[in-house]
């Protein structure tokens, strides 16, 4: 009886151990693939970029290789572009993409994106006005405002009122307009301006009743001026600042402006209307800037820090467009096996104390930190 009862026992116990053992979960490691996968790269200061010997560098080649290096992901090459990249990863020709790829909804329809490792809002660059460049601009910018005519309104009537008045008052007291004729004038040059722009020191005044009427009617025709002069001023600084500031893709309406070929901040101002002139790459563009061929360039952030600061010597003013914002990722085709892995392995390489000096080194310091 007590045989029979060990024997039972022990098949219950089997029993339920075989049960358990068939529910619980076995972590399977994602098999490294015996052959290198193919990871397409676009040449794209600084994301990647072929040194002198053909290596690849960059950002986003960094990255990638610390990723690989990590996950013992054996790897090859290709170089390719921006425009033929997501027909060409949707295609299966390649298994993974880096390089300037931004995330956008149509791209997420035809592959998969990883984690996104930087996100900025787009920006423009723009040349610096300085010296005379500076003053001429804010001399054609007061003449295109009416404040030049009227300055030459009251240059005209200034001359008119002094003569006017000269004519009537030089016989009467050398001291005040008499005199020789070019010191008579002059006197009454000088009481013109003081009356209109109401300083009034008074050492010089009119003393027959038409001459005092003159100045009467000067006094509130002046006023009249300086405050014509005043509000025409203010008007032209205010719309003056708010043409020269660009804030949101709509004002490079304003400007000729350059754009990547293909890029989504073409299909963005496209679609807006907005005339632009496309460019294969990023240094064709901003050497179009730099040559006044055009008048703004517009790509992302990374990029017009990247070769302002180490190719322009920050020559240009890089402002962002706070109304846009790209997400940069790297591209895969759709089930691809080792993507949950590479996005494990990306948010670690992203998350380190580490990660924004590394950003920094490669492209630069940010827009207005002075550096």
């Amino acid at each position: 009886m007590s045989r029979y009862l060990f024997f039972s026992a022990f098949s219950f116990c089997c029993l339920i151990n075989s049960a358990l053992g068939a529910d619980a979960p076995v972590a399977t490691p994602t098999p490294t693939p015996s052959q290198p996968i193919k990871v397409a790269v676009i040449d794209r200061p600084p994301f990647a970029m072929k040194d002198k010997d053909g290596e690849w560098t960059g950002l986003c080649v960094e990255l990638w290789e610390n990723i690989a290096s990590e996950l013992n992901i054996p790897f090859e090459y290709h170089e390719t572009d921006l425009e033929h990249i997501v027909s060409e990863i949707a295609d299966g020709k390649f298994d993974i993409a880096i390089g300037e790829i931004g995330v956008s909804a149509e791209r997420e329809r035809e592959v998969d994106f990883t984690q996104s490792f930087l996100s900025f809002p787009s920006a423009v660059a723009l040349n610096r006005q300085r010296g005379t460049a500076l003053m001429t601009g804010f001399f054609s910018e007061m003449s295109q405002h009416g404040v030049m005519s009227v300055v030459y309104v009251m240059l005209g009537t200034l001359m008119v009122f002094s003569l006017l008045l000269w004519l009537v008052e030089r016989g009467v007291h050398s001291s005040h307009f008499g005199g020789k004729p070019i010191h008579g004038f002059g006197s009454a040059l000088w009481f013109a301006a003081v009356t209109m722009t109401t300083v009034g020191y008074g050492d010089k005044t009119p003393q027959t009743p038409l001459g005092r009427f003159l100045a009467f009617l000067w006094m509130f025709f002046g006023i009249l001026l300086v405050s014509a002069f005043t509000g025409a001023f203010a008007s032209s600084l205010t719309v003056s600042r708010l043409n020269s500031d660009v804030t949101r893709l709509s004002d490079l309406s304003r400007y000729r402006t350059g754009v990547l070929e293909g890029s989504l901040g073409h299909g963005a101002l496209s679609a807006m209307g907005i005339t632009v002139d496309t460019f294969k790459t990023p240094e064709q563009g901003m050497s179009a800037l730099a040559e006044g061929q055009i008048g703004a360039f517009v790509t992302s952030e990374a990029t017009l820090r990247y070769l302002n600061h180490f190719k322009y010597g920050d020559r240009f003013e890089v402002v962002q467009l706070p109304t846009t914002k790209v997400s940069f990722a790297m591209a895969a085709r759709q089930n691809f096996p080792l993507l949950r892995e590479i996005n494990i392995a990306l948010v670690a390489e992203t998350t380190r104390l580490e990660w924004e000096n590394d950003v920094q080194r490669w492209l630069g310091p940010p827009p207005g930190s002075g550096n």
